[in-house]
């Protein structure tokens, strides 16, 4: 098949972006014929080390970056000139819409061209359904700050936006969604049939043993990292908390325990509020912030860490806790939302009461203080991975959506 993969932006290394890589590296494995298409794209800051060897391509010339929020009214400019370019996609087979406004472009591409399309969620469309950490922190784009004027266009155009969400999600082929709860959520919301596709990982052929996780250095980029050490890894958003594992890490240095948080990600606005936090606790010697590292080097972390923690509140599924598993590495995540479809607490991860920084460091604790514990959950975790959570399980639903949407 000739397919073409619609996102949203390549403009910061995180789940949903390296999803979108995965999936058309899966597929072209399989003897398909991959683009992707994109209105944003940023090389140097979106897997820098691996975006090159991807097809993307831009829906329109790039608009000068001296324009105020330039990224986003590229984006905004995409959805209105979109059936001006529909031609340009009529030799392809299927299109895979990669969330919103993906599916608006994809439906406007299938009433003019008559290409079918598969849709691909990992939430309802947020900016009309905004969770309650949404509410809280506000929306954000690049993590540079609130994308105002685009915001306040939008605001103005809702009820064309609202249905321009209904019309494009409910006329897909097949709609897909991300895992279990993200399911639950888009049916809710829409009110139509959704199929599971998890997000997923690569597991590794052997877990590292968890005692050889509590000894010893490892050199990732430039810095030397001192076993144990906790990782962190997730985008520098408001809406991540990572405050809640630094505030709980003196709980943890008053049980004895000598150990590092390292925490990896491009750095946002939000990331000075973290460094202050972490100076007002007097932590600069116990918390690293490796910023944007490699794939190779992030896979080193992943395999070594002695414990894994998510601490998004209200996260919809959390790719970061399924590449740590796939390593055998044990997570620390709160019993609510994505991570429930995920672990199964005290079988193949550990979830603490939301929102609870005591328990949270009590469950970091558990793992730290009972390496055999840790051993079992871990390798639990790595099995679960390769039977549900792994990349060739999502190809191939994937692929078997694209196919009969034809």
């Amino acid at each position: 098949m000739k397919i073409a993969i619609f996102h949203l932006a390549f403009v910061y290394s995180g789940g949903g972006e390296k999803l979108v890589l995965e999936e058309a590296r899966g597929l072209e494995k399989r003897g398909h014929q991959v683009t992707i298409f994109t209105p944003v794209v940023d090389r140097s800051r979106c897997f820098p080390d691996i975006i090159n060897k991807f097809p993307i391509k831009t829906f329109l010339p790039k608009l000068p970056s001296f324009i105020p929020e330039w990224q986003s009214f590229q984006i905004l400019l995409t959805c209105v000139l979109i059936p001006l370019i529909a031609h340009r996609f009529k030799d392809f087979d299927v299109i895979l819409a990669a969330n919103q406004p993906s599916p608006w472009l994809a439906w406007v591409i299938k009433k003019m061209c008559r290409v079918p399309y598969v849709s691909y969620l990992a939430q309802p469309t947020r900016f009309l359904y905004p969770r309650k950490i949404d509410r809280e922190t506000g929306l954000r784009f690049t993590g540079r700050g609130r994308f105002s004027p685009a915001t306040y266009l939008m605001n103005l155009a809702k009820p064309l936006v609202n249905w321009a969400d209904q019309v494009s999600i409910k006329g897909a082929d097949f709609v897909l969604a991300n895992g279990d709860y993200v399911k639950g959520r888009l049916e809710e919301t829409y009110g139509i049939e959704v199929v599971s596709c998890p997000a997923g990982a690569w597991p590794s052929a052997k877990p590292l043993n968890y005692a050889d996780r509590f000894s010893g250095t490892l050199k990732v980029a430039d810095e030397t990292i001192e076993k144990p050490f906790i990782l962190l890894t997730n985008r520098h958003f408001p809406q991540k908390r990572f405050e809640y594992v630094i505030s709980a890490l003196p709980m943890l240095i008053k049980k004895v325990f000598n150990l590092l948080l390292v925490i990896t990600g491009g750095e946002t606005e939000y990331t000075e509020s973290l460094k202050s936090l972490v100076k007002q606790l007097s932590l600069e010697d116990k918390v690293v912030f490796l910023g944007l590292i490699s794939e190779k080097d992030l896979g080193k972390l992943y395999s070594n860490a002695a414990v894994y923690v998510y601490t998004a509140p209200e996260e919809d599924f959390g790719m970061g806790m399924v590449e740590a598993m796939a390593q055998g590495t044990l997570v620390v995540a709160w019993n609510n939302a994505g991570p429930t479809g995920i672990i199964k607490d005290g079988k193949t991860g550990l979830l603490a009461e939301p929102y609870e920084t005591a328990d949270y460091a009590d469950k970091i604790a558990q793992i730290l203080a009972d390496k055999k514990s840790a051993e079992r959950i871990g390798r639990q975790a790595w099995e679960e991975v390769k039977k549900c959570f792994s990349y060739k399980n999502h190809i191939g639903i994937l692929e078997k959506a694209l196919v009969d949407s034809q």
